[in-house]
């Protein structure tokens, strides 16, 4: 609550509960998100005349992210995030596409997408440094009594990525089963994979 920008005078201490579910995320944008709100939160704590405290919530508080935001700031921790992503080719150093795809019976979306795969590995030549991962279940398998599954394409070149998505988008509409599978695109996603 206090992160969303209240004004509360009189608060001096602010606490972190469970600051682990950000340092383990799925998504790979955890740990910004989970220093981020550590910061905003510390700067609710303590204002004009009353001094502030911070309290975190960690198994792991020898965590190297943390102690870079605790002892460094921001600024260091995020040169460190920054060398991390560009290491494991992730935004802002690539660009990513993720293909959702649900459906009522289970199985059937993750068949969907590997049809869609098997299609991408026989008639696409594949340019250097673009790739794709999955098919796999949902971070959430199912949602509203729908199965769902993603399929994760990236590339080191936005516009090689963006030719690949021509193709597997006439993939996607000449599929036999579309009938009975929702599909999306979703170009650089925000929700966890």
């Amino acid at each position: 609550m206090l992160a969303k920008g209240h004004h509360f005078p009189k608060v001096t201490l602010v606490a972190v509960l469970d600051a682990d579910s950000g340092l383990f995320s799925a998504d790979f944008r955890g740990m910004e998100k989970t220093a981020q709100l550590i910061l905003q939160v510390a700067g609710r704590a303590g204002r004009a005349e009353h001094p502030g405290e911070v309290v975190l919530q960690t198994r792991h508080p020898e965590h190297p992210m943390l102690h870079a935001l605790i002892q460094e700031g921001y600024g260091k921790f995020a040169e460190s995030e920054l060398q991390m992503r560009s290491a494991a080719h992730l935004p802002p150093f690539s660009a990513h596409a993720l293909i959702r795809a649900e459906a009522v019976q289970s199985g059937r979306a993750e068949s969907f997408l590997m049809d869609i795969r098997q299609q991408m590995e026989t008639q696409i030549v594949k340019s250097k440094g673009t790739h794709w991962s999955g098919p796999f279940p949902s971070p959430m398998e199912k949602r509203a009594g729908m199965y769902r599954a993603q399929l994760l394409l990236h590339s080191h070149q936005r516009a090689d990525l963006h030719r690949l998505l021509a193709q597997v988008l006439g993939f996607l509409t000449q599929h036999t089963g579309k009938s009975k599978v929702r599909w999306s695109i979703d170009v650089d996603p925000l929700d966890s994979y």
